[in-house]
């Protein structure tokens, strides 16, 4: 038996230490070093103590990691024959809020100059408003602050009855205003899709007689009986003629009280040619140009045409049927129950993959079918460009199982056979290619104008006569060729040396010379296109472009 005394023998001491398990000790600087073997002491300290001096450290090391780079603080932690990662550097504590790299210079140290100023007292916040909400809407929203209260009134006006407008003294004016705003959002709706006259002809002759022969086309004819096809060509004044036409068949409707019964829905095919291929931005397109003309002709509907239109959006991105908001289902008067049916019939076609036909059918009839459920008779579309809307739908992606393509002006002529329509072209060739409708008047542009010009444009080389003549009666041409007639009496008036004869030419001169020749080519160009007569020859065209200065003279 061992006595105490013998267990605390040094030769004792030595056979523990064998039994020890060995570690192995890295720099955690350079793991990929060559590892030192020892076995593991007893406590903390001592490892730290022995790691210095193995691993030739020229600090005190400070801190022991494990192979996933955590910190070991206590001993009795650590496996055998693991891995540790020495470091020297000092533990960060959590704790601590000194930085980490502390100032060299005394603590009561003043720079030469520093003067400490009192802390500067914080203003108080100010208490949020009560009305912040409604600024805060007024600022989100896309009209004006006059618009706003604008609508507002005439909101509130239109949703009076008959009894308690009558009893209004400003009852005149507001309703004068009222017509004046209808109006406005026609124009403005023509406008903002681009259908409108590229040169401003509305004050000259020009344009009174477009709109003169536009109005004994109108003079008439019944609301149903106006099916135009507007054609001629290219540049010659078509979108023009379609503005006239759809403001002047407006105007008709507001004298004899018909803005009640139909909706100017305008669209210009042209600007929306680049997502025809997009099923869900067609739909937006008809959702949002429908609700802009619904806006307009029944202000009543304001308070909650903002819910109604996102309600409407929302039928094709969420999965169920949403309802009706709040708002709309309990505004009296409202056809809930048709919209309803209407966005059920669009949300039940847009998630039946085989339903691709239904849902772009539903998507073109939008306007018809809207327009029904709130007292119209009928839409009158207005559409500019209508051969550029010729594209085939393949049913891919969302509709995969659909069977055959769909052909978007096959619809379109579909859906507007049985209302009023305003159509213009752009190529005559391609829009009776894919224009189905068999009942409409045709309005061509040709030999609208019948006044002669008063002067001719000669050029000496090459020798080319131009006149009034040879724009066939087209507006856009007579605009433009009155427009050149200006530059070439100014540009001989205003020159700055009027000699022949001299070599010299101011920038002015050439700059306005410049101008002229180009607008001289633009109108050759568009002429040219149906020169019959062969008077703009390839020949003639090149040598005026190529010429650095023409000779032109009036007549």
């Amino acid at each position: 038996m061992n006595s105490p005394r013998t267990l605390r023998s040094p030769r004792n001491a030595k056979s523990a230490d064998k039994q020890r398990p060995f570690v192995n000790l890295f720099k955690v600087d350079f793991p990929d070093k060559p590892a030192k073997k020892i076995r593991l002491p007893k406590d903390m300290k001592e490892l730290l103590k022995i790691a210095t001096e193995v691993l030739e450290l020229v600090r005190p090391a400070k801190q022991v990691f494990d192979a996933d780079n955590n910190p070991i603080t206590d001993i009795s932690s650590i496996e055998p024959k693991s891995n540790l990662y020495i470091s020297c550097a000092e533990p960060v504590h959590e704790d601590d809020d000194e930085p980490v790299y502390k100032s060299r210079l005394p603590r009561n140290y003043n720079a030469p100059g520093l003067i400490k100023l009192p802390p500067v007292k914080q203003p108080k916040a100010k208490p949020k408003r009560e009305d912040a909400v409604q600024h805060q809407a007024i600022a989100a929203s896309p009209y004006t602050v006059k618009e706003n209260l604008r609508d507002s009134l005439l909101s509130l006006y239109a949703s009076l009855t008959p009894e308690h407008k009558a009893q209004l003294n400003c009852a005149p004016a507001l309703q004068k205003l009222m017509l004046d705003t209808k109006q406005y959002v026609v124009e403005d709706s023509l406008l903002s899709q681009f259908i409108g006259p590229t040169s401003v002809i509305s004050g000259e002759e020009l344009g009174k007689q477009t709109t003169q022969w536009m109005m004994d086309r109108l003079k008439g004819l019944k609301p149903e009986e106006c099916r135009f096809v507007i054609t001629g060509p290219s540049q010659s004044g078509k979108s023009t003629l379609l503005s006239i036409a759809a403001s002047l068949f407006y105007q008709k409707l507001q004298l004899s009280n018909e803005t009640s019964n139909y909706l100017i829905i305008p669209i210009n095919w042209l600007l929306h040619q680049i997502f025809l291929d997009d099923i869900q931005k067609i739909y937006q397109l008809m959702v949002t140009t429908t609700l802009t003309a619904l806006r307009g002709e029944h202000l009543e509907l304001i308070p909650i045409m903002g819910a109604l239109q996102q309600w409407l959006l929302s039928l094709v991105t969420i999965p169920a049927f949403p309802p009706l908001p709040p708002s709309v289902l309990h505004f009296d008067p409202f056809p809930k129950d048709v919209v309803i049916g209407i966005g059920r019939r669009i949300h039940d076609s847009w998630n039946n993959k085989e339903k691709l036909y239904n849902f772009l059918f539903e998507t073109m009839n939008f306007p018809v079918a809207l327009s029904h459920a709130f007292g119209f008779k009928n839409p009158v579309f207005v559409f500019d460009h209508f051969d550029s809307c010729g594209y085939v739908i393949e049913p891919t992606d969302r509709f995969a199982e659909s069977g055959a393509p769909v052909n978007i002006s096959e619809l379109l002529c579909k859906v507007i056979d049985s209302c009023p329509f305003f159509v213009a072209a752009q190529d005559e060739s391609e829009f009776f290619t894919i224009f189905t409708i068999n009942e409409y008047k045709q309005l061509s542009t040709e030999r609208m104008i019948t006044a002669k010009g008063e002067h001719e444009i000669m050029i000496s080389n090459p020798q080319i006569t131009l006149s009034m003549d040879m724009c066939r009666g087209c507006p856009a041409y007579c605009a433009m060729y009155k427009r050149l007639c200006e530059m070439v009496k100014e540009a001989n008036e205003r020159a700055a040396v009027k000699s022949q004869f001299s070599r010299l030419r101011s920038v002015v001169d050439i700059t306005r010379n410049e101008m002229v020749k180009q607008e001289l080519l633009r109108v050759c160009l568009l002429l040219a296109a149906a020169d019959t007569e062969n008077l703009f020859d390839e020949e003639k065209m090149n040598r005026l472009s190529s010429m650095p200065e023409l000779q032109i003279k009036l007549r």
